[in-house]
């Protein structure tokens, strides 16, 4: 009967069954995604340094396109550490430890970004001295020696040091973005059970914080595209990389928000389809989204390149929802999900954040080393598997030796649920 199946619903093993359910759902294919986001980023920055004639060559919208490799990263976070957040809400259950939370972050970011540093800024020599805005020469390429610099690249607090902005691992300025997030994060949890407890419906409470994210996000975009485009092209590189105050600002979360807001709506609407038993979706469904985020995309680069990150954001948003979805037959991986859980996307994906941090010294080293092809489109490919051929190797080691490690240390952050009434498991 519908009363014993709703008696049911509510009984704590059914529960515990139903949040399981919720953490394993729609997870294929973001390994994938991880390593689309990795090559995107290696291919931009190649394209930036050793073959940077392909920005003004044929293959210039690729140039553009990889430079979004960190907005799909940014947009990950936002649904995957904000998802087991809302589930936790939409159900009832107890938050996530925020202690457990922490650590097991610190474990995810640090002992890779540190063994990495160390190799790379103490002893190989293969990171900035000044910044991203001083050149590639040798005057800005080495060993970092200044104590108080070190520290600061050690604790990854570099980027709120006007002297020290983009010093040290050239992509580390983003996790410090990201670390601010991590902070944010469990602030925005409380807001949403507070706003909840104040009488507000459970979606428009869990949606108020990431559309904030998203107006501030895009609103700081916009101010700087505009106020950037007054200046000469040196002046603009310092107003955004260089070692100044506007370059804190505009390196930060905040300035970063709305990309990690797109992911947590993103993980709101998955985790309500979820709720709400939606366990089969049309393939035309999924194909709409792509194509639409295609088309974002497209419309970007023609119209909006001045913004073009945030349009991207909404566009990687898209695509990972369309990747998490059910299949059609409501029993296997989706196209999409199954596309991406190819191996070398796979592969490329658990490897990520080891190539991340390692590619752009690798690229350095070659550089200063004269082991490079060439500086045209035609030397991107060859470049790019050169490159790619050491940092995959790197990456290997660190992660089989440091991230894996480090991360089979990590903690549960569910802990085990009671009973809960069942006017707080409703979906509003």
């Amino acid at each position: 009967s519908t009363h014993s199946g709703r008696k049911e619903a509510f009984r704590p093993e059914t529960q515990q069954i139903r949040a399981e359910g919720l953490r394993n759902f729609g997870l294929a294919g973001i390994e994938g995604l991880r390593g689309v986001a990795a090559l995107s980023v290696l291919v931009y920055h190649l394209a930036l340094t050793t073959s940077f004639q392909v920005q003004t060559g044929p293959l210039e919208i690729l140039f553009s396109l990889c430079n979004q490799g960190l907005t799909l990263f940014f947009v990950l976070s936002g649904f995957l550490l904000y998802r087991p957040f809302v589930s936790a809400i939409v159900q009832g259950r107890q938050l996530p430890s925020f202690r457990r939370y922490a650590y097991n972050r610190l474990l995810r970011i640090y002992p890779a970004y540190i063994v990495i540093f160390v190799v790379t800024g103490l002893f190989v020599g293969s990171v900035y001295l000044h910044g991203s805005t001083h050149g590639f020469g040798p005057e800005n390429i080495g060993r970092l020696t200044d104590p108080l610099k070190i520290a600061a690249n050690v604790l990854l607090v570099q980027m709120f040091v006007p002297e020290y902005v983009m010093s040290g691992l050239p992509v580390s300025w983003s996790l410090t973005a990201e670390i601010t997030f991590y902070f944010v994060l469990p602030l925005v949890a409380v807001l949403a059970l507070w706003r909840i407890r104040k009488g507000s419906r459970k979606t428009s409470a869990l949606v108020c914080a990431p559309l904030a994210m998203v107006i501030v996000g895009l609103g700081i975009t916009v101010w700087a595209s505009d106020a950037a485009s007054r200046m000469s092209p040196i002046d603009a590189a310092n107003f955004g990389f260089g070692q100044t105050g506007s370059a804190v600002f505009l390196r930060s979360f905040l300035a970063q928000a709305d990309l990690f807001g797109y992911g947590m709506l993103a993980a709101v609407a998955v985790v309500m389809l979820h709720e709400r038993g939606v366990e089969r979706v049309q393939t035309r469904v999924k194909a709409a989204l792509v194509l639409a985020a295609a088309l974002i995309e497209i419309l970007a680069l023609e119209f909006a390149r001045p913004v073009i990150s945030t349009v991207s954001g909404v566009a990687a948003a898209l695509v990972l929802v369309a990747v998490v979805l059910p299949s059609s037959r409501g029993d296997d991986l989706n196209r999409t999900a199954r596309v991406l859980e190819w191996l070398p996307f796979r592969f490329t994906g658990v490897m990520s954040y080891s190539i991340y941090l390692w590619h752009l010294s690798v690229i350095f080293w070659l550089m200063a080393h004269h082991w490079t092809f060439g500086q045209n489109t035609l030397s991107l490919p060859l470049n790019g598997l050169l490159v790619l051929a050491i940092t995959l190797s790197l990456s290997t080691l660190t992660y089989y030796f440091v991230e894996r490690p480090a991360m089979k240390l990590k903690r549960p952050t569910m802990k085990a649920q009671q009973p809960v009434p069942e006017q707080e498991l409703s979906v509003k």
